[in-house]
């Protein structure tokens, strides 16, 4: 069975499924080449089919993550364009009036300046939906929507009769946690966190008899608000909420105890952790005025640590109380809320828990590839399905587009054939460069393959990389690439916890606070590992080895490959701009090592 898995809105994402097998995913921003954006995601289609060797003809569904989907933010492409000024306004212009004047605010007025109708399907389209829209989040406006994006599905499918379903936004994230996942059976709890989807922030589910998934729990978006309520800090904190969040994260270990006491007693003050549920001190009017005020006059580093203690309590507590009520050991977790390595490391080090696999990017662009599971758990009953080998779904690099780009660098720089050897001796050096090689990864975490390299034990790397290529904020960490063998000299595992995808968080050995000490957070030494092997990319492990060889050191620094403020780079072309635009030394292609220097 082939099935198109869509998530649609912020980091808008197409995946194919053929047979149980998930072939390709990627998220429309790496073709626009605009961050986060959610325009309907063509050329991602295109992309998943062509690497599938099928066409539109062959496909027996089309699945769409989400039963009622906000027309808002696509339509004003909130995700990719809105500013910090913009957020700010919709808190001025439309949420304070309506939530502390009850006045009857219209949102598309506020922001018409927003609204992007030059967008596919085009004007005329988007037109005649506006005129059914009712406001920023109408029930009423659903149906009116579903069938504009269903009739634009079939134009450029080129075919009416395929079937389009949606699926409910949390089954969708828990299908991807555990069906993409080895880590199955009956001892499995699969839980999902984040800030809203189809009315939800959490859910619980087990493993029927027959083997499906089975929702036995699930908290509603005003019951559960930790996600919420992180996005509003990252706001306050003058920061853009549904991107830097992590900023957040990064931020918080920098802060003393006395610092954040105040801070947190304000977050722990809210909501708490009763049983599976959730109970209130103090209720929140909203989320933004309310911690606003009451955190006014304590410092920035104070405001993130506090926050990141009370999530990681929250977090902890909530899952612990799960695992133990549900009698389970292992725990498959996905959703935003799972993004927080911190918490994470935290959690594969309660006594209770066995085993955890948090897949990688499990933020609403995975829920693609969640749809493609859910579908055939729930509406075909198929178990015969695939765990996730690797995240290496997108696009392969162009050998034609490299030999052009190899052409021009001719010109004006040094280039020499690529082999491991040669690329580990140049790290050695001091070399950092960027490496655009085999299948792009899917997601967030760069994974090797569209990656900026480093020696991780030169901590003079961090301010090169942070200032001349990324222009990263001063306080935010770098992790590594770690060799799978040797993920237990560099970190602190007793239970053997794997992290392919960069997706939890570890303490460092005494080793690793020196063998990586350029990848670690320089705060409190804590790192969120890549491991990788040959089964699962060959060719990047080859090249860590060679470094191992010539440094003792199985592991390199590894941050994605893109100037700030950018997607992830797709090929060549985009390769060799970044190198460029930046103070890259080299960037590694396919066959081709390009230098500034010589080498």
């Amino acid at each position: 069975m082939k099935i198109l898995g869509l998530s649609l809105g912020e980091l808008s994402t197409a995946a194919l499924m053929v047979d149980g097998h998930i072939v390709a995913c990627v998220s429309e921003e790496r073709f626009t080449r605009k961050k986060n954006d959610e325009v309907l995601p063509e050329k991602s289609i295109r992309y998943v089919l062509e690497t599938g060797g099928i066409t539109a003809s062959d496909l027996d569904r089309v699945v769409i993550a989400g039963v009622e989907l906000n027309v808002s933010t696509h339509i004003m492409r909130t995700y990719s364009s809105w500013k910090i000024s913009d957020y700010i306004r919709s808190m001025d212009d439309y949420w304070y009036p309506k939530l502390y004047e009850k006045k009857d605010v219209d949102f598309y007025k506020v922001f018409k300046d927003k609204i992007d109708i030059n967008q596919a399907p085009g004007p005329e389209k988007w037109k005649k939906l506006l005129k059914n829209i009712k406001g920023y989040y109408s029930t009423k406006d659903w149906p009116h929507y579903k069938a504009f994006l269903h009739d634009y599905f079939y134009s450029i499918l080129g075919r009416t009769d395929i079937p389009i379903v949606h699926l409910d936004h949390h089954t969708c994230h828990a299908a991807y946690a555990y069906w993409g996942s080895i880590c199955r059976g009956e001892d499995v709890l699969t839980l999902t966190a984040d800030a809203y989807g189809d009315g939800l922030s959490s859910t619980i589910s087990v493993i029927k008899k027959d083997g499906g998934l089975k929702r036995v729990h699930e908290l509603g978006s005003n019951e559960f608000t930790l996600a919420r309520l992180y996005r509003y800090v990252t706001l306050i904190l003058g920061m853009k909420p549904n991107e830097h969040e992590y900023k957040v994260m990064g931020l918080a270990p920098y802060a003393k105890e006395e610092i954040l006491k105040k801070p947190y007693e304000v977050f722990s003050s809210t909501m708490q952790v009763n049983g599976l549920s959730m109970v209130y001190k103090n209720k929140p009017k909203d989320y933004y005025y309310w911690f606003r005020e009451r955190l006014n006059g304590s410092r920035f580093d104070g405001i993130a640590g506090g926050l990141q203690k009370y999530t990681e309590e929250i977090v902890l507590k909530y899952i612990s109380n799960a695992l133990k009520s549900k009698k389970k050991t292992k725990l498959a977790y996905s959703g935003g809320v799972s993004m927080n390595i911190k918490t994470n490391m935290l959690l594969h080090e309660e006594s209770v828990l066995k085993e955890l696999y948090v897949p990688g990017s499990g933020g609403d662009e995975s829920l693609a590839i969640g749809a493609c599971y859910a579908y055939m758990d729930q509406e075909i009953g198929s178990r015969e399905l695939t765990p996730l080998a690797n995240l290496y779904l997108g696009p392969d690099m162009d050998l034609k587009e490299e030999a052009t780009v190899v052409s021009e660098a001719r010109k004006q720089f040094f280039v020499k054939e690529y082999n491991p050897t040669l690329a580990a001796q140049m790290l050695a050096k001091g070399f950092a460069f960027g490496r655009a090689v085999g299948r792009g990864e899917f997601g967030a975490r760069s994974l090797g393959n569209r990656a900026i390299l480093a020696d991780p034990r030169n901590f003079d790397t961090i301010g090169v990389i942070n200032e001349k290529i990324k222009n990263r904020d001063f306080w935010m960490p770098f992790a590594p690439s770690v060799l799978r063998e040797d993920l237990s000299e560099y970190t602190v595992n007793p239970k053997n916890i794997d992290s392919p995808f960069m997706s939890i968080g570890f303490r460092t050995t005494a080793k690793g606070k020196e063998a990586l000490r350029a990848a670690t957070h320089p705060s409190d030494a804590t790192v969120r590992p890549n491991t990788v092997t040959q089964k699962s990319n060959r060719e990047y492990y080859t090249l860590i080895n060679e470094f191992k060889k010539i440094t003792g050191v199985g592991g390199l620094l590894n941050t994605s490959f893109n100037l700030h403020g950018e997607p992830i780079v797709n090929g060549s072309k985009d390769a060799y701009r970044v190198f460029l635009k930046s103070g890259l030394d080299a960037i590694i292609l396919p066959n081709w090592i390009i230098s500034k220097k010589e080498f």
